[in-house]
């Protein structure tokens, strides 16, 4: 999946990109250790997105199963990762739990465009009771977001380095409440890393 993304690692040979990846590669793994799945009803925490990190290959379904435990956990209509693609200028789906499937890939947009190119601008947060009200809002009929009202938006930030924004949205108009939001803001941060080292394994293995 991460394939079509690139890596922004510009002016660097690929032997140093393959020892950079097999240095990512051991600390997470020494991080995360052996660890027993845990059932999706569970009660989780930023920790267990890493879980699912060390299990789940490929990254595609890694990355799957965890926007579906975050819009589970948060009762969530759509919970989604648009991925920064390697000309920093452009945002892509990369994932979604909610939105069409088929739809991946192909919804793309400037980060001049758009509530996830908004935060991809400003690189802070940016939550809407009606997304469609917004001037920023961009309808894309093939994702299937009509129905859709609110939108809550951050940016997927590694090394100080945007790599992408986590999207959640409901059917009805919600204010988040500041729990809510410290809670999307910790699975924010848990994804952000793991997103560099997908985009990094899979630049290599092209």
């Amino acid at each position: 999946m991460f394939d079509r993304f690139g890596c922004d690692t510009c002016g660097r040979t690929n032997a140093t990109v393959v020892i950079q990846a097999e240095i990512e590669t051991a600390s997470v793994m020494t991080t995360l250790g052996s660890i027993e799945d845990v059932p999706a009803e569970e009660e989780f925490s930023a920790v267990e997105l890493d879980r699912i990190a060390e299990q789940l290959d490929p990254p595609s379904q890694a990355l799957t199963e965890m926007v579906r435990r975050i819009a589970n956990k948060l009762e969530l209509d759509v919970c989604s990762i648009y991925v920064l693609e390697a000309d920093r200028q452009h945002l892509c789906l990369a994932v979604t739990m909610g939105l069409n499937q088929s739809s991946i890939g192909h919804v793309r947009m400037k980060t001049s465009e758009g509530l996830a190119g908004l935060v991809a601008e400003q690189l802070k947060s940016v939550s809407v009771a009606a997304a469609s009200e917004h001037p920023r809002f961009k309808h894309f009929p093939e994702a299937g977001e009509d129905k859709y009202s609110s939108f809550h938006g951050l940016a997927l930030c590694d090394e100080n380095q945007l790599q992408g924004v986590l999207v959640v949205q409901t059917i009805e108009a919600r204010k988040y409440s500041e729990e809510e939001v410290e809670l999307i803001n910790s699975f924010a941060k848990a994804i952000a890393p793991f997103v560099t080292h997908c985009r990094l394994i899979e630049y290599i293995n092209r």
